[in-house]
């Protein structure tokens, strides 16, 4: 009776729990009562049923990682579309060897989800970092697709070891090294973007300290996606699109061009001529212009016809027809990207696995710039017993780059240098359609002889990497707050390549051909043993944190060889040369172990303190300072959980957090502290050794200092969140190289004697100016971040104020600081280019003395931008990034502002600019042949004038997307559908004259970035 009667004051509910933005179950959601008497959970298909009293009318949704949602119940249903939290309470952040609460955590660490990077057209992980984390400054040093990236987090910290931050995968300690020979290469290629489940960077010194020795720069924490317990999942993603150039160069037409050349040999010898009292009219000038580039042209002006006959209305003539063809569009293209990944993942209580697969191509808007990345990633967690758990990792790739002639430098078959400035009437090809110029016999006309779309053609080439990493833990659980972890991982790196020189071409004409390839292993194995605690001291007080040993070897081998003459241009294997020569092997390594530990004090949640130390050991360091001792601590107050915050409707989470420690540096070479010799040089014909270095066995630690402190807020129920940071990072006992006399049978040697200083700001603000109340409701969110850095060195060996050999590393001066001459613009009544000397008086000929500080290479301030903006399963994403006060020179540039000077082309800008008579204002001084006055310097020598503010406000990324409503998904069957299109790059304010004012370097023949469009569909199931 009793049984009946409560059966019948109750009800049944069904429903469905699904994520709003993806549609995808959410398996394992707490259903439950308002008074959390009856819960039930989410079941594989992403539904359930319960059975609650008659009288409930609505029902409360509860899963991590997204909002809590109460549902009205109708007609005995109540579905739910839950959307991702903004609440920071339960976020996790991946820590040295552990995750932790991101509430519980008082380091400088920022943090960005895949989700925010995914589909992007970015071949690797480094660059999707642009603008999204703040203090983070990620620029290119070229456009090639999988090329480097410059990664630099808090400023610069080293004069001449390396700069860039740790990469750790999965655990796994990543050699970041580029060991290709032909083309840049950007080990982090191996990696696709879309099986990233999140990035956390380590900043501050304390937080990084864990990792000892290689940490100064900063830590990168890669973490992949993994299984979840549920019905398992596939997603496939196709995505395709095309790459256009940024920028091309306007220079000058061919009529140009000749005028230009008339007006650099009138300048300069007219004068003589009138002072002679000869008769030098500008047609003489004309004349002589136009027979430099007869050879060119087939038009028979000079030579044996002579242009002391020509006419003015002849010469007019010669000159209208001459042609122009488009070097720049010859070696051009539309490049193309596509993308195909899949991936399926899900599980049992007791086995999750997540496998990805991905095809990845590109091309680039200079032929022979291509990209193809296969790649799979496998994550496989299986729980042995109840107290031993075993998870592997494995991923592997194969990545392969087209080589072109060139990806940098002033070489005359490099086509993103050359095709600016061959002069253009010189034609591509001739009328039976065979390349025009080549060797032996015709050339072009001009110092850029060389015809480079022939060249790029002809010349060939591929680089190869082949990459695994790979990783197996084994977690033991010794009791209930001990648990013992055995990591082991290996990393492994085959780089293959070849580059032909055909023997049609200028540089294999003279030895028929030559063969060159390259081979280069890398083997980083790595083992990490750890105790993890977690046990309370009282009710209120945790304790909990590890201790642990890790052991490191890094083998790097190689060899190389070449062969020239070739009986055939279609012989591009080694076998065929017929003369050997070169051959070339080399072995290296080194070798790091460590012991660390981290504890942490947690009283209520509020007051949280870290202690964190680490002893490495690095075989790089001289035989007395082979260990180094690291340490840091961190403090937090989560004054939110005080009292006097509980209730308040304006802070909704406030914490404090401070931080000191130390981490180190050893990216320098592997035997900088010992005395070297050199084997296989010739003396008297023999066999044998020179000397190479000196030894240093104290050369020791570069250590970094850092202090912290930071605040994080949120206002409004977290409608505004935000962060600021502070920091003062001390490079102490810098590494240098230490000049001595060339009698000791080296001229130099590395010593612990600098110090380097970075100080700044950083900011991170998240506002959500539109709120939903639905599910499906606008929302829009803007977050933006903000970082300051300024940079000086602040000591050199012997009380120097600058170093002897680089008078551009000073005391008191950013480490990348320009020093060099003062440009003043043009005389008006002569046309000359004029500079100050050091007393501030204008000189035509600056001499060294006359350098000065004129600014630095880093920048003072950058960040990015980010709306989101989202309605009804339409989001519209922008990203915004800036770079402002960083000066830089670009060596394509400089040479086409020779305006005339010498025979290769020039920028239309700056010949229209340009001095013509007495009295003209410019900075552009008059065209003179050779550039050299009687007096005075050339105008392109270095000044001021060659450098320039590279500040620039760039859309990085948009897009736009449609998530499918669930009504139509369940109608197809399938759990997600999302449409996109999406671009890169496709505006930029600048006022920067190169290709790019995100280079970095001087920026001479670079394979430029490119502007990109593309369209994708990702489908769930």
């Amino acid at each position: 009776f009793f049984v009946n009667a409560s059966m019948a004051q109750n009800k049944t509910v069904t429903g469905k729990v699904t994520d709003q933005a993806t549609g995808i179950n959410l398996i394992g959601t707490t259903v439950q009562t308002k008074n959390g008497k009856i819960t039930t959970r989410v079941k594989s298909d992403g539904t359930y049923t319960v059975s609650v009293p008659i009288t409930t009318t609505s029902l409360v949704f509860v899963f991590v990682g997204y909002e809590r949602q109460e549902v009205t119940i109708v007609d005995n249903q109540a579905n739910a579309m839950l959307i991702t939290s903004q609440q920071k309470e339960d976020e996790v952040v991946v820590v040295g060897y552990q995750i932790r609460k991101k509430k519980e955590e008082g380091g400088a660490i920022a943090s960005v989800k895949g989700k925010e990077i995914q589909n992007l057209p970015n071949v690797s992980v480094d660059r999707a970092l642009q603008g999204r984390a703040a203090g983070v400054l990620v620029t290119g040093a070229n456009g090639i697709p999988g090329g480097n990236l410059d990664v630099k987090i808090r400023g610069t910290g080293s004069f001449i070891t390396g700069t860039q931050p740790l990469y750790v995968v999965d655990g796994v300690q990543f050699n970041s090294r580029s060991d290709g020979a032909f083309t840049q290469n950007n080990p982090l290629a191996f990696l696709n973007p879309n099986d990233i489940e999140s990035i956390d960077i380590l900043k501050d010194a304390a937080s990084a300290s864990i990792y000892g020795a290689q940490a100064s720069n900063g830590v990168v924490l890669i973490t992949t996606k993994k299984g979840k317990v549920g019905k398992t999942k596939f997603t496939a993603n196709v995505m395709g699109g095309f790459n256009q150039v940024l920028k091309k160069f306007d220079v000058l037409s061919s009529q140009e061009y000749v005028n230009a050349r008339a007006e650099a040999d009138f300048n300069r010898f007219a004068p003589q001529a009138i002072r002679a009292g000869v008769a030098y009219p500008f047609l003489e000038s004309q004349r002589w212009a136009l027979g430099e580039v007869s050879a060119a042209t087939g038009i028979p002006f000079g030579g044996a016809t002579g242009t002391s006959s020509y006419t003015q209305a002849q010469a007019d003539a010669a000159l209208a027809g001459l042609p122009n063809f488009d070097w720049q569009n010859a070696v051009l293209q539309t490049g193309t990207v596509q993308n195909i990944d899949v991936s399926m993942s899900g599980g049992s209580d007791k086995t999750t696995f997540y496998l990805g697969a991905n095809v990845n191509k590109q091309s680039t808007v200079f032929k022979k710039v291509d990209f193809e990345r296969y790649g799979l990633n496998l994550d496989l967690k299986h729980q042995l017993h109840k107290r031993i758990t075993f998870t592997s990792n494995i991923n592997f790739s194969t990545f392969q780059q087209s080589v072109p002639f060139a990806v940098s430098g002033a070489f005359l078959g490099n086509p993103a240098f050359s095709s600016p400035l061959v002069l253009p009437m010189n034609r591509i090809v001739n009328t039976d359609g065979t390349y025009f110029g080549l060797p032996p016999g015709s050339a072009l006309a001009g110092i850029l002889n060389q015809n480079i779309v022939a060249v790029n053609d002809f010349n060939s080439g591929y680089q190869r990497t082949n990459q695994l990493i790979g990783s197996a833990v084994v977690d033991y659980k010794i009791a209930k707050w001990l648990t013992y972890k055995s990591f082991v991982s290996l990393d492994y790196r085959l780089v293959q390549g070849k580059q032909v020189r055909d023997p049609r071409t200028n540089d294999g004409l003279g030895v028929n051909g030559r063969v060159n390839v390259q081979s280069n292993w890398n083997t980083n194995k790595l083992t990490t043993q750890t105790f993890n605690f977690n046990t309370p001291i009282t009710t209120a007080l945790k304790f909990d944190g590890l201790v642990g040993y890790e052991y490191r070897t890094d083998i790097n081998e190689g060899i190389s060889a070449a062969g020239i003459g070739f009986p055939s241009p279609d012989i591009k294997v080694l076998d065929g040369a017929a003369t050997p020569e070169a051959i070339g092997e080399f072995y290296t390594g080194f070798k790091r172990n460590g012991v660390f530990a981290r504890t942490n004090f947690n009283y209520k949640s509020k007051y949280i303190l870290s202690l964190i130390g680490r002893r490495d050991g690095s075989s790089r360091f001289g035989a007395n300072t082979k260990f180094g001792l690291f340490g840091g601590v961190i403090g937090t107050w989560n004054a939110d959980r005080e009292k006097f915050l509980a209730e308040s409707k304006t802070i909704s989470q406030l914490r404090l957090r401070a931080s000191y420690g130390s981490t180190g540096s050893d990216q320098i070479g592997n035997f900088t502290s010992l005395g070297l010799f050199n084997a296989g040089s010739q003396y008297n014909g023999q066999a044998g050794f020179n000397y190479n270095g000196l030894p240093n066995p104290n050369l020791s630690w570069q250590r970094d200092v850092q202090a912290n402190i930071g605040i994080d807020f949120g206002l409004f129920k977290n409608r505004i969140t935000g962060t600021l940071e502070a920091y003062q990072r001390d490079t102490k006992n810098a590494l240098l190289n230490k000049p001595v006399g060339w009698v000791n049978g080296t001229g130099g040697f590395n010593e612990n004697v600098g110090q380097i200083q970075n100080f700044g700001l950083e900011a991170q603000l998240s506002v959500d100016i539109i709120q939903p109340k639905r599910a499906n409701d606008f929302r829009w969110n803007v977050n933006a971040n903000f970082a300051f850095n300024y940079n000086r060195v602040k000591s050199l060996f012997g009380g120097l104020q600058f170093l002897p050999g680089d008078p551009t590393v000073r005391v008191g001066r950013s480490i990348n600081s320009v020093f060099t001459q003062k440009y003043e613009g043009v005389n008006p009544a002569t046309g000359r280019p004029m500079f100050l000397d050091t007393f501030g008086n204008l000189t035509y000929i600056p001499v060294l003395r006359d350098r000065r500080y004129i600014g630095d290479q880093e920048p003072d301030y950058f960040g990015g931008v980010t709306n989101t903006i989202s309605y009804k399963g339409i989001t519209l994403d922008v990203l915004f990034n800036f770079e402002i006060g960083r000066l830089t020179t670009d060596g394509q540039v400089n040479f086409m502002l020779e305006n005339g000077n010498r025979t290769f082309n020039t920028l239309q800008f700056a010949y229209d600019a340009r001095w013509k008579t007495p009295g003209d204002i410019t900075a552009y001084p008059r065209i003179f042949d050779t550039g050299v006055e009687p007096g005075g310097v050339n105008h392109v020598t270095g000044s001021s004038r060659l450098w320039r503010k590279a500040d620039f406000l760039r859309m990085r990324d948009v897009r736009l997307s449609y998530q499918l409503p669930a009504s139509l998904l369940s109608k197809l069957k399938i759990a997600s559908a999302l449409f996109y299109v999406q671009g890169q790059n496709l505006f930029t304010q600048t006022n920067f004259w190169g290709y790019d004012p995100e280079f970095t370097g001087v920026a001479t023949g670079i394979i430029p970035q490119t502007k990109s469009v593309s369209v994708g569909l990702q489908l769930g199931f």
